[in-house]
């Protein structure tokens, strides 16, 4: 077809709706991007092609049909796994919603087709976005978690709905390796994961010895740009190191009751060096806030023999358990992760999430309000926000 000389170009959306209902909103399926060229003496003509043909927000309708299935009260699981898939179910296209975020933004990145990528779903806890990308197509998926519970009730919940997972993993990347010695993992992803590693270097070094084209996408609610966020979050901090946690104190809370960590500290460092005086004690204590007990024998060893502190960097009330290295909710700076992604070669892009608007009633309304406003204030009041990174190949 001939169409003359060009004038001009003129490039816009045209944003065309394939809608489903959920309770509360409605779900987009298909966007396109339309070009208009205006042609001299034969009007114009509209050039589309979709944008989001294989988005996995299609996905969500039927996935949400498989969960309805689910018994929690009848899983052969402990009590803390069952406790939070009741609180992911009771919330379902919340977080399916996030997992549709997290997937779309690894298709984007990869550009290739979901069947031709494997997924490790780090910190996979239930193991609900692993078995969501295995819904949407992905190709292999690959269930991790160090907390063995988790793990197990994931494959109960898999087998609940009859998807193939690829490897349930109890552990860390070094369990991975081991499980997975000859298979490319071409996707990390992880959901309020990455603001408990205790050792934010050692993983990045792990994912890069994976595969140093790794895409990676993690979302974290520990928003450093949120500041009513973060002062709930210091709380939480404050009354982990003083004061102890306990199951009951929320609904994700964690699977059973534990010490003040300052208290933690104070035991491992009193059985492994009898001879220190309290004072002494007290003031290693604080000072090793942010420690897991191995680095914490370290530096108090180091201490004994130097008469001086190894340095550390603690910002804030950040602070972690010191048996498990787990932070509690970890808040860091923006520009800490630009720079922890760009040592180690990652490029970084940050996009804002959104507050639940999914479960209908005043409480929803007032989130849809509250999401207009992410779009005029971004980070500012975004709940949480997502890392996304990624390699220019």
């Amino acid at each position: 077809m001939r169409y003359g000389s060009l004038v001009s170009n003129l490039n816009y959306h045209l944003s065309v709706y394939s809608t489903f209902k959920v309770p509360g909103t409605i779900f987009l399926a298909h966007t396109f991007v339309c070009k208009t060229v205006f042609r001299a003496g034969e009007g114009f003509f509209i050039h589309c092609s979709m944008t989001m043909n294989s988005s996995c927000k299609k996905k969500i309708a039927s996935f949400a049909s498989l969960l309805s299935k689910i018994e929690v009260a009848k899983l052969h699981c402990s009590a803390y796994p069952k406790r939070y898939l009741h609180h992911l179910l009771t919330h379902k296209y919340y977080y399916l919603a996030i997992y549709a975020h997290v997937l779309d933004n690894i298709l984007e990145k990869a550009g290739k087709p979901a069947d031709t990528l494997n997924l490790l779903d780090f910190g996979s806890g239930n193991g609900l976005l692993g078995l969501f990308a295995k819904h949407c197509g992905f190709n292999k998926v690959f269930l991790c978690d160090a907390n063995a519970n988790f793990v197990k009730a994931s494959a109960i919940v898999a087998k609940q709905l009859d998807i193939k997972i690829d490897a349930f993993i109890t552990g860390e990347l070094a369990e991975v390796n081991n499980e997975l010695p000859s298979t490319t993992v071409d996707i990390i992803a992880g959901t309020d994961v990455i603001e408990h590693i205790y050792d934010l270097n050692q993983f990045f070094a792990g994912m890069k010895k994976m595969n140093p084209q790794m895409i990676t996408v993690f979302t974290t609610a520990s928003n450093p740009d949120n500041y009513f966020k973060v002062q709930q979050l210091k709380k939480l901090q404050v009354k982990d190191e003083l004061i102890g946690g306990d199951p009951e104190d929320f609904a994700l809370a964690g699977e059973e009751k534990h010490a003040a960590y300052l208290d933690i500290r104070k035991a491992i460092i009193q059985k492994s060096f009898p001879e220190i005086s309290l004072p002494e004690l007290e003031n290693l204590a604080i000072k090793t806030r942010g420690l897991h007990k191995a680095d914490i024998i370290t530096s108090v060893h180091y201490y004994l023999t130097n008469h001086s502190f190894p340095s550390k960097v603690v910002t804030g009330t950040n602070t972690c358990h010191p048996e498990t290295g787990s932070w509690s909710e970890r808040i860091l700076p923006i520009t800490d992760y630009q720079q922890l992604y760009k040592k180690y070669q990652f490029e970084l892009e940050i996009k804002n999430g959104f507050y639940n608007s999914f479960d209908g009633g005043i409480k929803s309304r007032f989130n849809h309000f509250r999401n207009l406003l992410i779009k005029i204030l971004g980070k500012k009041t975004a709940p949480f926000i997502t890392l996304i990174g990624f390699t220019h190949k």
